[in-house]
Formats: structure tokens, C-alpha cells, sequence
């Protein structure tokens, strides 16, 4: 199988080289690395020179971890059988690829199809602290919307899927890239068009440390709302994601019920018909874990 594997890269000097090392060494695949680095300031670009007979790499501006990842998905060469996304500050396990392509070549399905996994959980010194999820999370549509558990450094996706994501009238604005970021919008796409298989044993090394884009951290709601009241621009992601995932994706969703759910969460604000719908859905309750109360009240103020 020939695999394209896209990495963005930033100030990742401390780890990247380990993290390179384990994906060219992945068994029983062929494998193409693609590097983006958005704009180092540290000595990863020395790094990535020194593996420039190997891998592809890419020198950009600074445009944030979503957008650079992204550009990477619209720039790789179309003709690979599958394609990852890789992080600068893990380590795969060298069976990794092989598991995921076998996963989704069992699914025998020529639509879009997003593998994702678990992950080991390590230290900065990379010593394992344990395992992320005990049990398979919601993979629905609903799940990655309003909180999504599917890590982008362990997704895989076939051909079916590239195709969907590199059409220029289907991608994301740079908007909805600062807040969703591009694991989120995969996620999505791969949902409401096809199908998500979830891997519940982990074959990446997900390293913990204090530089974390993202990681895996308990989220302080209270700080959350405190971002949003200062940053109006993180105020209403989740019906930017919808709007955006309707607006490119509506003639290949999967059923009226998603076309439905997703005009009213993305429009609910432009019309009283569409916001009642909304404040009457109860079943988003299970997926933001937010009370009732709470939920009405950022419907109620534009904030969902």
C-alpha cells in the first residue's frame, strides 16, 4: 500500500526527529512523508534538512496548526492508496499503518472511510502513563460536533475520502479552521458522507508535555467561557462547522435526518423557526455534557 503522511511542523525540535525516525520505519507499507513546517524559530528546519533526501518538506508562513494541515491534504499528490496525518511529538509503533489499512480494507467500501485509534499515553521522557480510552468513544456525527474524541494523529483515510477533501468548493474557511481545527472538519466530513471506523487498541505513543497544541489536559469550562467573552471569533463554532459542512457537503450527506440537523444548528440564528428546532433538541445534551440551562442560555445568545 502506498501511504502519504502529512505532518505540520512548529518549533518541534525537541521531538521531531524520534517522530520522523518511527514513520519511516513503519513495516509492510510504502510510505511518503510530507512536512509542512508553519514557520519554526527554533532548529527544526536544521532537523528537517538533514532528512530532505527522504521526505518531502514544505517551508511556510505561520497560518496555525488547523490551516497548516490542511494545505498539506490540498497539496499531496492525489494518486496514494491512503493518507495520514502524523504530529511532530509522537512515536508510532511500527506496525501502525499496517493496522489501519488493514481496518479499513476490511470495511470493503469504495465511500469515504477515516480510520482512528487509541493511543498510549507517555511522558515527556516517553515512559507509558497509561491508555486514553478504556472504551470505544461516539464516533456520530452529533459526538465530533459538539465534543469530538478522535485524535488527528491517528487518522488514516482512503483515496474516496482525499478526493472529498481536496475539491476546492468543499473545503473550510481559515474562520472555522482556528477554531475547529483540521482533525474536526476530517472527522466531520468522514461522518455525515461515509463511514468512521475506531480502533480500540493504540499503536502511536501520544507524548504528554507541556507544549501541547492539544493534548489530552481536563478543560477548565469556567476559562473556556472567559476565551469566548474575549474572543468573539471562538463564540460559535460549532454552527460554523455545521454551516460550512452543509454549505459543501450537502448533495453527498447521508440522509434527510443529518441534511435536517445540520441547516438548523448552522442557521438556527437566521431564522425563529430553525432556533426553536434547536432549543427543542435535547439529544445534543448527551454529547456536550452541558445542562439544560446552560445550553439554552448560549443558544439564546448566539454562542452555540
Amino acid at each position: 500500500m502506498k501511504i502519504a503522511v502529512l505532518m505540520s511542523s512548529y518549533n518541534g525540535e525537541k521531538y521531531i526527529r524520534e517522530q520522523i525516525d518511527s514513520v519511516l520505519n513503519q513495516r509492510n507499507v510504502c510510505v511518503d512523508l510530507y512536512v509542512r513546517d508553519d514557520g519554526s524559530s527554533d532548529g527544526t528546519n536544521g532537523i528537517l534538512h538533514e532528512y530532505e533526501d527522504r521526505i518531502q518538506v514544505y517551508y511556510g508562513e505561520n497560518v496555525g496548526v488547523g490551516s497548516s494541515f490542511m494545505q498539506l491534504v490540498y497539496d499531496v499528490p492525489g494518486d496514494y492508496d491512503y493518507y495520514a496525518f502524523s504530529d511532530q511529538d509522537d512515536i508510532w509503533l511500527s506496525q501502525k499503518l499496517q493496522k489501519a489499512t488493514e481496518r479499513i480494507e476490511a470495511e470493503k467500501e469504495i465511500i469515504p472511510v477515516l480510520y482512528t485509534s487509541n493511543q498510549i499515553l507517555v511522558n515527556e521522557k516517553g515512559e507509558e502513563t497509561g491508555i486514553r480510552y478504556k472504551q470505544k468513544p461516539n464516533t456520530d456525527y452529533k459526538q465530533i460536533l459538539c465534543q469530538n474524541k478522535l485524535a488527528g494523529c491517528t487518522m488514516v483515510w482512503n483515496a474516496s475520502l482525499q478526493r472529498l477533501l481536496q475539491e476546492e468548493n468543499r473545503r473550510p474557511s481559515k474562520e472555522l479552521l482556528c477554531n475547529r481545527i483540521h482533525d474536526v472538519w476530517v472527522a466531520m466530513v468522514a461522518a455525515v458522507t461515509g463511514k468512521i471506523v475506531y480502533d480500540l487498541e493504540g499503536y502511536i505513543y501520544y507524548r504528554q508535555h507541556e507544549n501541547n497544541v492539544v493534548g489530552v489536559r481536563n478543560v477548565c469550562m469556567w476559562k473556556q467561557w472567559m476565551d469566548k467573552v474575549k474572543n468573539p471569533s471562538l463564540r460559535n463554532g460549532r454552527s460554523i462547522l455545521c454551516k460550512e459542512i452543509y454549505d459543501c457537503y450537502k448533495d453527498r450527506l447521508l440522509n434527510f435526518s443529518m441534511e435536517n440537523d445540520l441547516k438548523c444548528y448552522g442557521f438556527y440564528y437566521q431564522s425563529k423557526q430553525l432556533k426553536k428546532q434547536l432549543l427543542q433538541d435535547k439529544s445534543l445534551l448527551l454529547y456536550t455534557g452541558e445542562s439544560r440551562a446552560f445550553f439554552l442560555f448560549k443558544v439564546g445568545i448566539g454562542w452555540f
